[in-house]
This record gives C-alpha cells, sequence and structure tokens, in this order.
C-alpha cells in the first residue's frame, strides 16, 4: 500500500492506533477487550484478502478530504493492486501500485508514465515476515498500558451463527491521558507530510488539514464492527472526533469517518496492468511516494 496515504489514515484515526492496532492474545478470552484483540491477530495473518478502506475528514463541519482505497493482496502469489483516489478542494487523484512479475509499478493519475522498479527480493512483501513472539509480547504490553481503563469501553455480543458484533464507545473523559498524546504528535507530526511526493499539483496535508498546535485532545471515538465465525474483523465502521488550536487561535473539530470491509478472504486475485505500449520509466531504488 501507498505507505505515506496509511501513515496520514492511522494518524488521523488515532483511536485506531490503539484499539484497531498492532495486538496479540488468545483466541479465548473473556473481556470484550480481549476478544476484540484476539479477532485483530487472526485478522492481521490473512494473507489473501480484497480491503477496501474510505475515509473522510470534516473540519468544523466542512467536509475537506475524502480518500477510497481498494487492494487486493494475496501473499502466495507474492501480487497486489491497489488503487486509491484522493478528492479534497484541490481537486481529486489517483494513485495506482501493482506487484506482479517481481516488478513493483506505480502511477500517478496525473502523469502518463508508469514508474517500474524490479523487486530484488524474492519476497518482497513485509507481511509475510514470521513475527518475534518475544516483540509481539511487548508490543501487546505496551499496548495493554496505552489502552488502560479504555478496555472496560469495549464489549462484544455472540451471534446465533458463531459470529460476534464488536463496539466501543468513549467520551473525552474516557481516553487515557497517553492516547491523547500520541494524538498530538501524531496530528503536529504528519500535518506536512505529503500523500504522494512527485510533482507540484499532488495532494499534500498541509494544504488541506488544519494546523493544529496545541489543545489537541480526543472528544470521542464509536467504533462497531462484525467478527466472522472464523474470527476475522470483517467490517469495521468507526468516528473519531478531535479537537485543537491553531497557530491563530482558532479551535478546530476534526471528525474523521472511516470504513473497512475485508472480503474475498482466500479467493482473491489482485488485478495487473499490461505495459504494452505504456510510457514507462525504470526506477533502480525505491518508490519514494510509494514506499
Amino acid at each position: 500500500m501507498n505507505k505515506k496515504l496509511i501513515a496520514m489514515v492511522t494518524s488521523l484515526v488515532i483511536g485506531g492506533t490503539v484499539l484497531f492496532g498492532t495486538a496479540y492474545a488468545n483466541a479465548s478470552q473473556l473481556s470484550g477487550y480481549e476478544a476484540y484483540k484476539a479477532a485483530i491477530k487472526d485478522t492481521k495473518n490473512v494473507k489473501n484478502e480484497t480491503a477496501n478502506l474510505k475515509v473522510s475528514v470534516s473540519d468544523n463541519g466542512s467536509n475537506i478530504i475524502d480518500m477510497s482505497t481498494n487492494a487486493k493482496i494475496n501473499l502466495a502469489s507474492n501480487g497486489m493492486s491497489q488503487v486509491t483516489t484522493v478528492k479534497s478542494g484541490n481537486g481529486s487523484q489517483t494513485f495506482s501500485t501493482y506487484t506482479q512479475d517481481g516488478k513493483s509499478i506505480s502511477k500517478s493519475s496525473n502523469s502518463d508514465v508508469y514508474n517500474v522498479r524490479e523487486n530484488k527480493h524474492k519476497n518482497t512483501n513485509k507481511k509475510d515476515k514470521a513475527e518475534n513472539p518475544e516483540i509481539a509480547k511487548s508490543v501487546e504490553t505496551v499496548v495493554d498500558t496505552l489502552v488502560g481503563n479504555m478496555k472496560n469501553n469495549v464489549s462484544t455480543a455472540d451471534n446465533n451463527d458463531g459470529s460476534k458484533k464488536v463496539s466501543i464507545n468513549l467520551n473525552e473523559n474516557e481516553v487515557t491521558p497517553l492516547v491523547n498524546a500520541l494524538a498530538s504528535m501524531a496530528m503536529v507530526k504528519n500535518s506536512d507530510e505529503p500523500i504522494h511526493n512527485n510533482k507540484a499539483g499532488d495532494v499534500n496535508l498541509r494544504n488541506i488539514l488544519p494546523q493544529l498546535q496545541s489543545n489537541i485532545k480526543i472528544k470521542s471515538v464509536q467504533v462497531n464492527g462484525d467478527i466472522n465465525k472464523n474470527d476475522i474483523l470483517d467490517n469495521q465502521v468507526a468516528k473519531i472526533v478531535l479537537t485543537g488550536t491553531d497557530a491563530q487561535g482558532k479551535t478546530h473539530e476534526i471528525t474523521i469517518d472511516a470504513t473497512l470491509d475485508l472480503s474475498n478472504i482466500n479467493s482473491t486475485t489482485p488485478d495487473t496492468v499490461d505495459l504494452t505500449g505504456k510510457q514507462v520509466k525504470t526506477i533502480t531504488g525505491q518508490f519514494r511516494e510509494r514506499d
């Protein structure tokens, strides 16, 4: 995936850095929080899937950006395709990436050129690497510490078919100070990160998001999701509201709505692109805008 774009989404959906983020647990746990963590772990281990992510951001009630991503992943064949469209007041732009035939291919809608890089390693997808159990346990401890008492606001309900409904509801008094600190750092740090580091006219968050400087905190987090009978979190809808003050002293209320759907698990075939007759530029290093 476009890592800069995913980094932006992760920082915006800051409640998700803890509540949707890396989590590790055994499959059978009692609390809603532990059941949710177990489902996230199993979902993270899926190696063949179609993911559709939609994110919209508004500032004081006015929409400022919409993003949609369709990603098709098949680690067994080391294949991936992704199309991401970003719409804002500055216009619309689409980014496409493909991993096929041992190559990484990247293209922006503002150019006819396909950037092609030969992958030197047999398996270029980091998701397929084995995880160190000690590191995994350490990360779990850190996540649990950050979450604190917020875990009490995670609930699950069993359905007759073996699936579950999960819900998270937090108000500003229930968000831990550590998570608010992370939110503050993420918003300030990433506010000047370009989604796509290329030519003028590409989407740049500096020109889209308000430049918050102080009093940044999470006002509310609402999440609803579906955990299927195979313990996969295949649908999740989140609404996160943050507030903060810019350098001029103006208060902003930023609302992030995000929807993530997983489908075609273990039956996804990534799209491919035929470069015959296309303008191709061979890249010898990493894609700065894609990596």
